[in-house]
Parts: structure tokens; C-alpha cells; sequence
């Protein structure tokens, strides 16, 4: 499994997953795990989780894994995930959100991904 993530709460697994830490924004993070499902990968979370809507974090991980053909049926669900994030993203462009907001941000993706890979 790779973990793709903007999320630093994420710097710790290392030691157990295949982590890519990412600088970048919601649609980076989309934007480079469509770059590896051209690569072979697959879907392993939506790209799209849980109730947490693109304007309302900045914060998204996805879990892929190395697939034997190329998923379209990932590469869809991700282009369409693209295109969503990029309608709402422009909602919070400028918004400036507090230290403590990140954090709850965080911790908000991190257990949402922490119940997903206890489910795997």
C-alpha cells in the first residue's frame, strides 16, 4: 500500500507504510494520485471520504495499491473527484484558518484513514 498525503500527521507511519508526504494543496494530492493510478496503482480509499467536503479542509490522504492492469474504474472515480475539488476548492481559496482549525483538520483525516486501513 502507498499512503499519498498532505496531512503531517501521516510523517510517523514510515515505519509501517509506504508513505508520500506531499507539500501541496486538496487538488495536488488528487492530482498525484491520479499520476500513479496511470502508473498501475488502484484505489484503495475514495478519493472523496467521508461527509468532509473539498471547501471544508485542506487536508486529503488517499491509500492506493499496486494493481496487476491499469483500474479505470479508478482513474474515474479520481478525475471525477479532480473535478468536484476543483468546483468547491475555490469556496475556501481565501479563507484563513486558524492553527487550531488545522489541527482538528488533521486529526479529522487522519482517523478516517486510520479506520480504513484497520478495515484492511
Amino acid at each position: 500500500m502507498l499512503i499519498i498525503t498532505n496531512n503531517p500527521m501521516f510523517k510517523d507511519y514510515t515505519d509501517k507504510y509506504d508513505v508520500e508526504f506531499l507539500d501541496t494543496d486538496y487538488i495536488g494530492i488528487l492530482k498525484k494520485t491520479r499520476d500513479h493510478l496511470h502508473l498501475g496503482y488502484e484505489l484503495l480509499t475514495h478519493p472523496l471520504y467521508g461527509s468532509v467536503k473539498p471547501y471544508e479542509t485542506i487536508y486529503r490522504t488517499i491509500v492506493i495499491q499496486k494493481a496487476n492492469t491499469i483500474s479505470f474504474t479508478s482513474i474515474e472515480l479520481i478525475e471525477e473527484a479532480i473535478e468536484t475539488a476543483t468546483k468547491f476548492y475555490k469556496i475556501n481559496k481565501n479563507i484563513k484558518w486558524t492553527n487550531e482549525i488545522l489541527e482538528d483538520f488533521q486529526v479529522v483525516d487522519k482517523d478516517l484513514i486510520d479506520n480504513a486501513l484497520a478495515r484492511m
